[in-house]
């Protein structure tokens, strides 16, 4: 019985041997037949084959390629956004920068702001008046920009004699043109006058009234800007003109013709002269516009004074 059982367990692993081998070998799937195909299931039964195996780990391998393929590209990902990370940290450093040095430390910057809050509140609003002016004396008669100047400050000798300026007249002409085209009519009531019928004016003036009067509403000779050949009293040279029609039309629209209401209300102080809506005065359109669209007055405009000397 010993023997019997030592030959079937000799065939037994003999058959085991060439099962394993076959297992594994494709090339020894016809040798398995001819074993009869046997094994440890039994006769008849259907072994794995290697092309099975080989399939498996096929697909075996190509999981492991896009599992690897996958992480590379979450590797990627990862990486990438750290470099972008990066390079934006080093911008805003380096943009950081010029903020740190300006703003300095708290306290300075505190200073800092309430000195110029101070200084902004003293510092007045900045006006285009005065211009800048060239000053030019010529036999005793004085040219700001070219402009004449006749006040309580500057004055002409007796023997300047001008006469009526011929651009002046022509100027005051076309503007009654035009007043009479609306409906008004102007006209000149006093225009050019010499020193010595100025001087006659002031002392009778002077004799009516006291000379303190006078110099408020009468210049002294020399002084008076009819002396200049550039200036008119319209219509009723009294206060009279000054809530007409006629006096309303002259101040919006003379400037349009070079003029300007010399002695205008409210600036007495800065003109030396009362109000005079009748007084009309050349410098020039350009200037002109510029004086009456500002509401300022000649003196204003140069920057000049107008006070007798005694």
């Amino acid at each position: 019985m010993d023997k019997n059982l030592n030959n079937v367990h000799e065939e037994s692993s003999g058959n085991d041997i060439d099962l394993f081998t076959n297992y594994f070998d494709d090339d020894n799937n016809d040798n398995y037949a001819d074993n009869g195909g046997r094994n440890s299931r039994g006769n008849g039964a259907k072994r794995p084959t290697g092309k099975v195996r080989i399939r498996w780990s096929a697909v075996a391998m190509l999981a492991l390629i896009i599992i690897l393929f996958v992480l590379l590209i979450v590797l990627i990902m990862i990486f990438k956004d750290e470099i972008t990370k990066e390079v934006h940290k080093n911008d805003s450093s380096e943009q950081d920068v010029p903020a740190v040095v300006t703003t300095a430390p708290p306290v300075t910057t505190s200073e800092t702001t309430t000195t110029t809050t101070t200084e902004s509140s003293e510092v007045e609003p900045t006006s285009p008046f005065p211009v800048e002016t060239d000053i030019t004396v010529i036999d005793g008669v004085t040219y700001i920009n070219g402009i004449l100047i006749v006040n309580k400050t500057y004055s002409v000798p007796e023997s300047f004699d001008p006469g009526v300026d011929p651009v002046a007249e022509a100027k005051l002409l076309e503007m009654y043109d035009a007043a009479a085209d609306d409906g008004l009519t102007l006209w000149t009531a006093s225009g050019y006058r010499t020193y010595d019928y100025q001087r006659e004016l002031y002392e009778a003036y002077a004799a009516t009234d006291g000379y303190d009067a006078a110099d408020t509403y009468s210049a002294r000779p020399g002084h008076s800007e009819h002396e200049t050949g550039l200036t008119f009293d319209v219509n009723d040279p009294t206060s009279a003109f000054d809530d007409t029609p006629e006096a309303q039309w002259l101040k919006e629209h003379c400037a349009e013709y070079g003029f300007i209401i010399r002695y205008p209300k409210g600036k007495e102080d800065i003109t030396g002269f009362m109000y005079e809506s009748w007084h009309v005065r050349y410098v020039g359109e350009e200037i002109a516009k510029v004086i009456m669209e500002n509401d300022i007055c000649l003196e204003e405009y140069f920057g000049i004074t107008s006070e007798y000397p005694d």
